[in-house]
């Protein structure tokens, strides 16, 4: 399941074309295609660019970042500060997503009819991987022609709640300067991003000797 949640970030990024209004089913399908055909390519760690508007390109960062942060702590911002956060914001989502490309690839995707409204709209996608299933629900909204994301749910898991979470916890412990510190710090690749990597590799390997001792080898 752990690759195929890393794929679902991957599903963050799949751009929109800017032309007549699409069905956002048909939107989503087209560049998730697109994406799995250049994940495969051997190439593909060289084409990051393309890689990042593949898999971010379908998020509305501000919005994200202001259902996150939530009405009032965002409408509490000055100008400057709400602009910093979403670029730290978006570069941070960016930068990590092309780290583990072959984590992105999935098996197969099936997706119900949308949920629409005027200019909202609500995808189902049933993504496999590897014998596993997730259920990822893009929330979207419809901006300048195009369907934008300002929600994913992944297993029930919600994104904006999910980094929600993360930014109160933070706020709570220091100011709103200090927050967008620390997403601009991440957004490097370097402070509490490194920590985290280490933890995670740490926790890895655990969990390898772990199973090893319970098989008996």
């Amino acid at each position: 399941m752990r690759s195929t949640g890393f794929w679902v970030a991957g599903i963050l990024g799949m751009g929109l074309a800017a032309a007549a209004v699409q069905n956002p089913v048909e939107v989503i399908r087209s560049k998730d295609s697109e994406l799995q055909k250049l994940l495969r390519d051997k190439e593909a760690s060289k084409k990051t660019d393309r890689v990042k508007t593949l898999i971010n390109g379908i998020f509305d960062f501000e919005e994200l970042g202001r259902r996150a942060l939530g009405p009032t702590t965002w409408g509490k911002m000055k100008p400057d500060q709400q602009s910093r956060f979403v670029k730290a914001f978006r570069e941070m989502v960016e930068n990590s997503s092309v780290k583990k490309l072959d984590a992105y690839i999935s098996d197969s995707t099936r997706y119900d009819a949308p949920d629409m409204g005027t200019d909202k709209a609500a995808v189902t996608a049933h993504v496999f991987s590897k014998g596993a299933e997730s259920i990822v629900v893009y929330k979207l909204s419809l901006k300048q022609g195009s369907w934008k994301a300002w929600d994913l749910v992944i297993d029930d898991l919600s994104t904006a709640g999910n980094y929600g979470d993360q930014f109160k916890k933070i706020l709570q412990k220091s100011t709103m300067d200090g927050l967008i510190s620390k997403l601009e710090e991440k957004a490097k690749g370097s402070g509490a991003s490194k920590s985290a990597d280490n933890v995670k590799a740490k926790s890895e390997k655990s969990s390898q000797a772990a199973a090893k001792k319970t098989g008996g080898t």
